[in-house]
């Protein structure tokens, strides 16, 4: 079968570019290796990049209704001090997430085939033109493609596959699991927490209210670029969170788990693969979109599907086009989130900050409007930065 665009992966990403284009007529058809609704790894929290991205594509309120409206995000210092940020905020489970967007892309036009699992690329004058899948029966399916976008995730083999993989090993590794919550929890723990506890340095932990009473709560490391040695065991860094994270520990003696702990690998700082090759595009996680800083990644997952459909409908050299847009639009960002990171991973900086945050309005503002991704991450984290918190 032939198509004018082949996505590879229904994630928010992929049924963000395919909703996109199939939208104005182009045949698009979305592939995923797993039939949906299925469950995927997250935190599930949307921040005001992914609420943003989701009005371009006339589905925030649709996705609002089933979620859980937030307004305060607290980041807690090492020392257990937080500071309170406001902002439009909320929380869905990824199942329910992936599937509206799925649905959503469909309902645009796009047809959607699933389970099929990517086994080679179509290669026409050393230009990618498509793909060739294995179905649950082991038939084979070839689909032709004018440009294909690769939405898999943080995983290597496919990347691997259609050559444009530069990292084999994510950047990061993440553990979640979810807790059913009474309804006082419910009204006590009703704002985001993101720990930067020392038992779980250079990472953070997390513990996110979601709709029906539902917690998230979790664990992220990252650990190529710690010069350290880390403990990379994420069961007992979870124990560890659980333990010395007071509001975790309120939510687990008073709620019931409802699942058992999930892991995955994640990929940050738009590190871990050539963004284009001839004929494709890499987007999503794929192509690192997840924030080295929080581990939140669906609002730049978003981005990146509308930004490689924009490039796609330009009428320029299309890979270009795409790899021009995400340079300018998302790399500075990522890189000052990647040294906020760094900067974060000394107790004393994190300690500091939330510290400043709480007795001037100077650190409050730049993290209201980082949240709002209305100031560069370096207006902080960065020497002047910190001289600015420090004295202003």
């Amino acid at each position: 079968m032939d198509t004018d665009v082949l996505v590879i992966g229904a994630g928010p990403a992929g049924a963000a570019a395919a909703r996109r284009l199939a939208g104005v007529g182009l045949r698009v058809t979305l592939i995923d290796k797993r039939k949906f609704p299925r469950e995927k790894v997250c935190g599930d929290a949307l921040i005001p990049d992914a609420l943003k991205a989701l009005a371009q594509l006339s589905l925030k309120e649709r996705v609002l209704a089933h979620a859980r409206k937030i307004d305060t995000l607290r980041v807690y210092a090492p020392n257990g001090k937080y500071i309170g940020i406001k902002g439009e905020l909320a929380s869905i489970m990824r199942q329910t997430f992936d599937n509206l967007l799925r649905a959503a892309a469909e309902e645009a036009g796009a047809r959607f085939l699933a389970p099929l699992w990517l086994q080679s690329p179509i290669v026409h004058k050393n230009r990618i033109a498509g793909a060739v899948f294995t179905t649950e029966t082991g038939s084979t399916v070839r689909i032709g493609a004018g440009i294909t976008l690769l939405a898999t995730g943080a995983g290597a083999a496919p990347l691997r596959i259609l050559g444009a993989s530069t990292m084999q090993g994510p950047s990061a590794i993440a553990m979640r699991m979810y807790y059913q919550g009474s309804s006082d929890l419910v009204e006590e723990l009703d704002h985001f927490a993101i720990s930067y506890d020392a038992s779980v340095r250079p990472g953070y932990g997390w513990l996110f209210p979601g709709p029906d009473g539902i917690f998230n709560l979790g664990v992220g490391l990252f650990y190529p670029t710690y010069r350290r040695p880390v403990n990379r065991n994420l069961h007992r860094l979870f124990s560890e969170f659980a333990k010395n994270f007071a509001p975790v520990r309120r939510l687990i003696a008073r709620s019931q788990p409802i699942t058992s702990l999930s892991g995955a690998p994640l990929r940050t700082s738009l590190k871990g693969s050539h963004l284009t090759r001839p004929g494709l595009l890499v987007i999503g996680e794929a192509a690192g979109t997840t924030y080295a800083l929080s581990g939140e990644g669906i609002g730049k997952a978003l981005e990146s599907g509308l930004l490689a459909s924009d490039a796609v409908l330009s009428g320029r050299a299309i890979e270009d086009e795409y790899a021009r847009r995400m340079r300018e639009t998302l790399r500075p960002r990522f890189d000052g989130y990647a040294a906020a990171q760094a900067w974060l991973s000394r107790p004393f900086l994190a300690n500091l900050l939330v510290w400043r945050a709480n007795s001037g309005r100077h650190v409050r503002e730049t993290l209201e409007a980082l949240l709002r991704e209305d100031a560069d991450p370096r207006a902080l984290f960065s020497l002047l930065g910190l001289c600015n918190a420090v004295f202003r």
